[in-house]
């Protein structure tokens, strides 16, 4: 049984939870770093727009990143949490295989859950034919044909977008009659609509295959698509009493309404970015070792903003 009481557990081991930890642990701060390893963006292999890391595995970069921690007081246990909150001053933190843990901050970084479509065979292509972020991927697509699914969430912007990395992009959407403003954003990038049902998607040797309902396909080098997302806040229930935690963000430090708990990476606001992940991890590092001086020597620090109101 651990009993060390930790400054901060950190969930998630992500960039935001990774750069937190290297933030806490050049602050001399006891550090717990607990990851369950079901990374939003694992089933891509790599990861983009970071210097010095651009292309590099996301294994690769998790496994260095844990190898120059290992100079300071931060320890890792791969697991699952399944419950943490606020005991008397103190977050409790339960894990699947690991029990119990005790620190005096929590900082939350255990990402979202994207949500795909319910077509047949996207799941299998995600991250090999299928994307979300073209910043991420197109370059690799670039000068191909591209697909842009507008389903149940509308992606005429994200079309638009695409047209940097390709000039043979089509919308494809399973509504027939799309609203004015959607289409008029579309003719303006100069995108053609395919406004017809969609039945599966299949791999294909240039990419992916559409396969529409009247049994017609098409092939493309890509398909791209906006994203239904989850936040993966379960185990902070009933402590968090809200939808997400953006909602309960109050600064841009990661600091919550929620005494003791921060949150960074994509469950905080405008972070669903590698790159933006671990800054906002940094700045939450940098509130937690802030909060626990004014804890231990009151009147040290000048005092934070007060906490916004929740949305």
């Amino acid at each position: 049984m651990d009993t060390q009481l930790y400054d901060t557990v950190i969930v998630g081991g992500g960039p935001a939870g990774l750069n937190g930890a290297l933030y806490l642990g050049r602050s001399r701060r006891r550090v717990l770093l607990i990851d369950s390893g079901d990374a939003r963006n694992m089933a891509a292999g790599v990861m983009h727009n970071v210097l010095t890391n651009d292309g590099a595995t996301i294994a690769d970069f998790r496994a260095r990143s844990r190898a120059e921690l290992a100079a300071y007081d931060v320890t890792f246990r791969d697991d699952e949490v399944t419950s943490a909150g606020c005991d008397g001053g103190r977050v409790v933190v339960t894990t699947k295989e690991s029990g119990t843990f005790h620190a005096r901050t929590l900082l939350y970084a255990a990402g979202v859950r994207s949500v795909l479509p319910a077509v047949p065979g996207l799941a299998d292509l995600w991250g090999r034919a299928v994307f979300e972020c073209p910043y991420c991927h197109a370059w690799e697509m670039r000068a191909r044909s591209f697909a842009v699914y507008g389903g149940n969430v509308p992606s005429e912007c994200l079309a638009a977008t695409l047209t940097v990395w390709s000039e043979d992009i089509t919308y494809l959407s399973d509504r027939r009659v799309l609203p004015r403003d959607e289409r008029d954003r579309l003719v303006a990038a100069g995108v053609p609509v395919v406004a017809d049902g969609i039945s599966a998607f299949k791999p294909h040797s240039e990419g992916v295959e559409v396969i529409f309902e009247d049994g017609r396909s098409a092939a493309f080098g890509a398909l791209f698509l906006h994203l239904d997302i989850e936040p993966r806040v379960d185990p902070l229930r009933p402590w968090l009493q809200a939808p997400d935690l953006e909602s309960v963000q109050t600064d841009e430090r990661g600091r919550t309404s929620l005494p003791r708990l921060y949150v960074a990476g994509d469950l905080g606001r405008n972070m669903q970015q590698a790159a933006m992940a671990a800054a906002s991890g940094g700045l939450a590092g940098m509130a937690i070792n802030a909060d626990l001086i004014r804890e231990d020597r009151p009147g040290s620090l000048p005092e934070p903003p007060p906490p916004r109101p929740a949305r």
